[in-house]
């Protein structure tokens, strides 16, 4: 059955539609159900609605009830709703003895469990933390392995399901041809594989020197700044960032292992 509020041929002073001003429950009752709980013809109960609204003591709302008649032709019923505490007046005025019948209805309304209704869960913070998310990745320029990473913690911290994220990212240089991840490995590691004479300090104040990468900051939780290092947009070509396992708000840059005696010539360490 489908009901389609018709106003236009209302008169005003009898059944005018709730405003927001008045006090109306969310869950109105019909006056087609009030006639089956009391017993009472419809069209009874309507003109008594009627004239309870011309002396003000109701604010029923008008609709029109579609339904079909035996030739399937659609036909429109005037019925009335009004709220919990008019709902007593018209039953009062009806027949006192069904007040109670209107009582166990309206607590079997209030009591109804409601409908499943999709909600974004905390939508306010997801996106305060997509909008962090963001200008980390601008500034920092993450590994697409780490931003996938705090995407999922994203979604798990808001009880989100992340499995639509791709289970594997491919870190590799951006002028990369090969399709794959390019492996990848710590200054310290590298500097003792290519058995090189320096030290991890001492070949990052190179790389800073030469642009490939940058000192950043960030405070602690004693408010206190602390100094971490990041790839730089020209680094790129050599390593990536990746978060810090120990503070998600750093970056921990790693080498791809393929270029690193490249990059070291360009800092005059090969």
């Amino acid at each position: 059955m489908q009901s389609q509020p018709i106003s236009s041929n209302t008169p005003t002073n009898v059944a005018t539609r709730f405003q927001i001003s008045q006090n109306v429950s969310r869950t109105a009752m019909s006056s087609s159900e009030i006639a089956k709980l009391t017993g009472k013809r419809h069209d009874n109960v309507k003109r008594l609605i009627e004239d309870l609204a011309k002396l003000g003591h109701v604010h029923p709302q008008s609709e029109d009830e579609w339904s079909s008649d035996k030739l399937g032709r659609p036909r429109a019923t005037r019925i009335y709703k009004v709220c919990e505490r008019d709902s007593y007046v018209v039953v009062a005025q009806l027949s006192p003895e069904f007040t109670a019948k209107v009582v166990d209805r309206w607590q079997e309304l209030e009591n109804r469990k409601p409908e499943p209704q999709i909600v974004i869960a905390s939508s306010n913070k997801v996106v305060g933390e997509l909008a962090i998310l963001e200008c980390f990745t601008r500034l920092l320029k993450p590994a697409p392995s780490s931003q996938m990473l705090m995407l999922a913690k994203i979604a798990a911290s808001n009880g989100l399901d992340a499995q639509f994220l791709p289970g594997y990212a491919i870190d590799a240089a951006p002028d990369a041809t090969g399709g794959s991840s390019m492996p990848t490995k710590a200054v310290t590691a590298l500097i003792k594989d290519f058995d090189l004479r320096t030290s991890a300090p001492a070949f990052n104040k190179l790389l800073e020197a030469h642009g490939f990468l940058r000192e950043m900051q960030r405070r602690n939780s004693k408010q206190e700044y602390v100094g971490f290092w990041s790839v730089t947009e020209k680094g790129l070509a050599y390593g990536k960032n990746l978060t810090n396992p120990q503070s998600p708000r750093e970056t921990q840059p790693h080498w791809y292992v393929d270029r690193f005696l490249e990059l070291a010539k360009l800092v005059g360490k090969a």
